[in-house]
């Protein structure tokens, strides 16, 4: 999949001065949630699936999930699990972790987990791993953005929004150290705004 053009969506970038470049503006970002929604629909339901779970990835994934779920054509249930590896840094710090439990069971259904980025695929092949065992009649994957270039494990989503390069991307729900989640779209961060301590 190619990546957006980038040029008209510069103007983005003027309303915060930390973002060295838009890669996905608000109008790429709803217009594939749409079309992404529209082709968990059709898979699901050419399966006989009448209820999707649909499990979010927090803290990263909720905006995503939110605007997808508003997109799938069947009854679903929702919920989140908190999953932790990258603390203040750029690049993971420490193993996935998991920091707390679903609250619905599993056992029988029909679970999306939904992420807002696989890179190293730690995360997501973890968590899958986890979720396993819980017993779902069918576990699959939704990743809004894939780095294919920080590819640890072999690992690879059932449905994907946009490729992207490696670049340290923020906003849509994507932070760094808890700042630009708000953001209306994806932005490459810039390199001196990548080290907490430098913030005044």
């Amino acid at each position: 999949m190619k990546l957006p053009t980038v040029a008209k969506e510069n103007a983005e970038a003027e309303a915060h001065p930390d973002i060295e470049r838009v890669l996905i503006g608000r109008a790429r970002l709803a217009e594939q949630v749409r079309l992404l929604g529209q082709q968990i629909t059709r898979d699901y339901a050419a399966r006989g699936v009448r209820e999707l779970t649909l499990v979010a990835v927090a803290n990263g994934a909720l905006i995503f999930a939110a605007d997808l779920l508003r997109e799938i054509s069947l009854h679903t249930r929702f919920d989140s699990i908190r999953v932790s590896s990258y603390l203040d840094g750029t690049v993971p710090k420490t193993p996935p972790q998991m920091a707390d439990l679903l609250r619905l069971d599993l056992v029988g259904r029909h679970v999306l987990v939904v992420d807002d980025i696989l890179d190293t695929g730690n995360t997501l092949s973890r968590l899958c791993a986890l979720l396993q065992k819980q017993g779902p009649a069918s576990l699959r994957t939704c990743v809004l953005l894939d780095k294919k270039a920080r590819r640890q494990v072999d690992f690879f989503s059932d449905y994907t929004g946009f490729d992207i390069p490696d670049r340290f991307v923020v906003g849509y729900g994507l932070d760094f150290a808890e700042r630009y989640r708000n953001l209306p779209f994806i932005g490459a961060l810039a390199p001196d705004k990548q080290d907490p301590a430098k913030w005044g």
